[in-house]
């Protein structure tokens, strides 16, 4: 997978994040969400989702939210990454 797509995950996940601050999301959820899939113009899978989801909690964009008794983790949108949704992306 090239850069650019890569970019596109991110830019998409933070887009769908960014609008739906209250609620977390987990990484089959937001790979299936047609939102995310029509920004992006490459095939990817949760792989790729979830390496993006790492990049976006280094930037403190994103973070994990465990889901009690599963042991897995949804992800929300920060204040900051509300904020970048806001001003950088249209």
């Amino acid at each position: 997978m090239n850069t650019e797509t890569r970019e596109q995950i991110r830019n998409a996940l933070v887009a769908f994040l960014g609008d739906r601050p209250t609620r977390a999301f987990s990484v089959s959820e937001m790979t299936r969400k047609r939102d995310i899939r029509q920004a992006v113009d490459a095939e990817f899978d949760e792989s790729h989702v979830k390496d993006a989801l790492a990049v976006l909690m280094g930037f403190g964009l994103v973070r994990a939210v465990p889901r009690k008794l599963a042991g897995l983790d949804d992800y929300q949108a920060t204040a900051e990454g509300v904020v970048f949704r806001e001003r950088n992306l249209p």
